[in-house]
């Protein structure tokens, strides 16, 4: 069985400094730089600009600020929408061509525990001087090496191989390997294992940066450079979207901000406020009671399509128990034994986003027609003014005591006998 040897990542690398001591050798005033925050997101990785609050390395206002950015413009690549995270190769002790920056963090619960989060190194370093104001590859004299990662090849993750733990290294592992990106491409190992996400699923590393020439003498011209990653894991498929570092080697903030400024279009337009389905469940009504209600979504409608079509379920909310048929349907119906209002709700569906409506049935007793409580002279009255001006009933019309689709005077004489007050009672004589 390989030699076992349990180590936390950050606790072992003799070329990271311990966090106290990073925030005790501040950088100066005109250095900066953002971390990348990293997330699990189902199979895939993702990352972005440093989201919490407070931390070192996410304070994404104030930086731009400090480059005297535009109005609306943000460190994002114009052609292709990548986020630029920004560094400075004098941002820490350790001479003028060494950063730590960007480091990488995952927040509580972001990724799995013991989750492996690697980078790739992808594309060819690029390169911009005062003296061409453009980005163009970087000249074969210089490359940036990133050191720290632990090759993949050298981790094993197998539980019982490493003795109950997590994970282990072969023997013979002990010898760093590095990145490098030149002007031609990627050399060394493109892919390095960042650190382990500790039992939280949390995670907070830094790498180490050095800019130097093809034969590894420490430093390069005067510039701006830029170098491409994404993040990977063990644990999921799908690596994240490509992202740069963009560090500046001895450039004037004027002349950083100029490089930047190259790479970035002033932010678009927000885009158009995300138009959710219209669900319509119909108007209110006043309905007769033990008459089939039908309810109708049909008016429903999404102005800016999902993934699917339309989908319906009703629910009801408020009155008498029901029955109702064909629930997932646009239209459905009911069937309502007491008096009382009666409330579904509507939720329609496009497959990516809901939209709400509820309509409410007011039942009231058979033959109550203005709704007062009562049945009385007055009622009487409305249907027989219905009777000879427009006997036609709608659906469930409460004038059309019968159902027979008629307003008529059948229908006054069998609110009559329903009356509940004395003052029906002088047309009964």
């Amino acid at each position: 069985m390989p030699a076992s040897i349990q180590r936390s990542f950050l606790t072992t690398r003799p070329w990271l400094p311990a966090l106290p001591l990073l925030l005790a050798l501040s950088a100066p005033a005109q250095a900066v730089h953002l971390d990348v925050e990293i997330w699990g997101d189902g199979n895939a990785m993702q990352a972005g600009f440093c989201r919490t609050p407070g931390a070192v390395g996410c304070d994404l206002a104030q930086l731009v600020a400090g480059l005297n950015l535009p109005p609306n413009t943000l460190p994002i690549e114009g052609a292709t929408g990548q986020m630029v995270f920004l560094s400075d190769f004098r941002d820490f002790s350790g001479g003028p061509n060494k950063t730590p920056n960007p480091g990488f963090q995952a927040v509580q619960n972001m990724l799995n525990p013991a989750e492996l989060v690697r980078y790739r190194a992808i594309g060819k370093l690029r390169y911009w001087s005062t003296a061409a104001g453009a980005w163009a590859d970087a000249p074969g004299n210089v490359r940036i090496k990133l050191a720290g990662g632990i090759d993949p090849a050298t981790v094993i993750t197998d539980f019982n191989q490493c003795g109950g733990q997590l994970f282990c290294f072969t023997p013979g592992s002990g010898q760093e390997s590095f990145t490098f990106f030149t002007g031609n491409g990627i050399g060394g190992k493109a892919e390095m294992i960042v650190d382990a996400a500790n039992n939280q699923g949390s995670l907070h590393t830094h790498l180490n940066f050095f800019l130097e020439s093809a034969i590894g003498v420490a430093g390069g011209p005067v510039g701006a450079y830029l170098v491409e990653l994404q993040v990977t894991s063990n644990q999921r498929s799908q690596a994240s979207e490509p992202f740069y570092v963009l560090f500046n080697a001895g450039l004037s903030a004027a002349d950083y901000s100029a490089a930047l400024l190259d790479l970035v279009d002033t932010l678009p337009p927000p885009p158009p406020p995300q138009l959710l389905p219209k669900a319509n469940a119909g108007a209110d009504r006043v309905i007769r009671l033990n008459s089939s209600v039908g309810l109708n979504g049909s008016a429903s409608s999404d102005p800016q399509p999902g993934p699917n079509p339309l989908s319906y379920a009703w629910q009801q909310t408020q009155g008498p128990a029901v029955t109702l048929v064909g629930a997932a349907t646009a239209t459905p119906s009911f069937l309502p034994l007491k008096t009382g209002n009666y409330t579904f709700k509507l939720t329609v569906s496009d497959g990516a986003n809901p939209g709400y409506d509820e309509v409410t049935f007011s039942v009231p007793a058979l033959g109550d027609i203005d709704l007062d409580g009562d049945i009385d002279r007055i009622d009487i009255a409305l249907i027989l003014a219905a009777a000879s001006k427009a006997p036609q009933a709608t659906a469930n019309d409460v004038r059309d005591l019968d159902g027979n689709g008629t307003i008529n005077v059948q229908d006054g004489r069998l609110a009559q006998a329903r009356c509940t007050l004395r003052l029906c009672y002088p047309t009964r004589r």
